[in-house]
């Protein structure tokens, strides 16, 4: 049985997993009793175990990963090299070839780094249900994971007005409606920028203005990535996916290429780790997430707003 924990710590060359995780959590109540109730043969699955319930309790809110460019990386710092749009040189016999600078460069630190703490003392391990004891765990997953989703929402509607496609935010039509105008209007303002637009990014309120729109209806359709409980609704044939959050801000809307429009370094992605508080004789699990986050060609991204 694959052990997707232990494979990320020893890709890890901070992390030592006979010292940092395995040792730990056999001096650990909580993973002793996740050993136990698991009926685990050795102390390897039990955090396994353990990682798999959180991991899977986070997908369920991993909007996030949906509308960005995911990066894995060991660094704390990544240049990005962003290549201008330049004239091509014709090359001939009296002349040679000219090529100037042809990159900006954009730098993007880990600057977020998240944890929750799922410890508990000795007779709360020994006497609550397992079932219970289980999930905190996996509510710490589910939370860090609706977090990257706030910060990197908090990006892309951090990006100043006149950094946007076509140098300025777009008025709905119709003020306090989404239209399907208006995101043809957005989509149109990205792909003369040269990108290609494949998220729409919309709240609750918004969606509730385009099933009321007949274009809208007639042009969506359910694509094999639709999952309603987190919020990806399909497609359109205009080659948007709808992703819905109430994470986004009610009254905008975001149409942007997710392929270039900003980067998420992820260092640690979501991990659980045997934890304890010695001081307050408290022991169990540690989540934690660190990443880093910054906008790469902001022209790449459209807003609608008043709708």
């Amino acid at each position: 049985m694959s052990n997707t924990l232990k494979e990320a710590v020893e890709r890890d060359p901070d992390l030592d997993w006979e010292h940092d995780f395995v040792q730990k959590a056999r001096g650990n109540a909580y993973y002793q009793r996740v050993l136990r109730e698991g009926l685990f043969s050795d102390m390897s699955q039990a955090l396994g175990a353990v990682q798999d319930k959180v991991v899977a309790a986070a997908k369920r809110m991993a909007v996030g990963r949906e509308i960005i460019w995911m990066v894995p990386t060991d660094q704390p710092l990544t240049r990005f090299y962003l290549a201008k749009r330049g004239a091509v040189s014709r090359v001939g016999e009296t002349k040679g070839l000219e090529v100037g600078e042809r990159f900006t460069k954009t730098d993007v630190q880990l600057t977020y780094e998240y944890v929750y703490d799922a410890a508990f003392t000795q007779s709360y391990i020994e006497d609550v249900p397992f079932f219970v004891l289980e999930r905190a765990p996996s509510d710490g997953g589910q939370l860090l994971e609706e977090q990257l989703t706030k910060d990197i929402m908090a990006l892309y509607e951090g990006v100043a007005a006149g950094s946007l496609a076509g140098g300025g935010e777009i008025s709905a039509a119709t003020g306090g409606t989404l239209a399907w105008a208006d995101i043809v209007k957005a989509r149109q303002a990205v792909r003369k920028e040269g990108f290609n637009p494949d998220v729409c990014i919309v709240h609750p309120d918004q969606i509730e203005d385009l099933w009321s729109d007949d274009k809208f209806i007639h042009g969506f359709y359910f694509g094999e990535k639709v999952d309603v409980e987190r919020g990806l609704l399909g497609s359109t044939y205009l080659g948007l996916r709808i992703v819905e959050t109430d994470l986004a801000t009610a009254a905008k809307c975001h149409v942007l290429d997710s392929k270039v429009a900003a980067a998420c370094l992820m260092r640690r992605d979501i991990m659980a780790q045997p934890y304890e508080v010695p001081s307050e004789l408290r022991e169990g699990v540690m989540v934690s997430i660190r990443y880093g986050l910054g906008t790469l060609r902001t022209t790449s991204i459209a807003r609608i707003t008043g709708c």
